[in-house]
């Protein structure tokens, strides 16, 4: 049975950074309803061990990481899932049970459409978590040419959200693309907004 400290330990077991940053229980709870569903799971950043590359996990890894090391507990999680990564470096590309991994720049619209239409045709993803480039701009970019892939009833996650960044301070840039799915920010360390794609009319809508 999985809970709260076997996702954390699923994390910290293959290196990854997510449970020190506090992500651990947020995703158990949005996740563990549908841990044994046939999901398709899209994570935007590997994590590369190229020192000096942007989001490069040298220097910061736990004991034991190589790339990739959140999708190998995302498959252990989603006991039935599809785990799919997306990274611009190529030491971030393998294939294992369950999982494969592509090569795709999310804040160039032209890549992010020729992957989905030649890599993925048809293929549509229940949960997308951005854990790229972890700056503004190329998280409003990666949600512009990724929201339109995420299935009616998905969740898409922006991880690492720094104080300060217009992606919290000024939530109305992922209102302008998110149209009226709700969304909400969270997070112990730094921020996390959550994004769950289905229509909402609220009293707000008229203000």
């Amino acid at each position: 049975m999985t809970d709260t400290y076997d996702l954390a330990e699923l994390f910290n077991k293959y290196g990854s950074d997510k449970d020190r940053n506090g992500y651990s229980s947020l995703y158990y709870t949005i996740f563990d309803k549908i841990k044994n569903d046939n999901i398709n799971l899209l994570e935007i950043g590997i994590g590369t061990m190229i020192q000096g590359a942007p989001s490069s996990m040298f220097h910061y890894s736990l004991p034991g990481y190589s790339p990739g090391g959140s999708l190998r507990a995302w498959r252990d999680f989603f006991t039935n899932g599809n785990i799919i990564g997306a990274d611009i470096q190529p030491d971030t590309q393998f294939t294992d049970e369950r999982i494969s991994t592509v090569l795709c720049n999310s804040i160039v619209k032209k890549e992010v459409d020729c992957l989905m239409n030649e890599s993925f045709t048809n293929h549509m993803f229940d949960i997308i978590i951005d854990d790229g480039c972890h700056n503004a701009n190329s998280q409003i970019h990666t949600l512009k040419n990724f929201f339109p892939y995420l299935k009616d009833g998905g969740i898409y996650v922006i991880e690492d959200i720094y104080t300060g960044s217009s992606v919290s301070s000024n939530p109305n840039i992922i209102k302008d693309i998110v149209g009226k799915s709700p969304f909400f920010y969270s997070g112990v360390k730094n921020n996390l907004c959550v994004i769950y794609k289905k229509k909402l009319n609220t009293i707000t809508d008229n203000f």
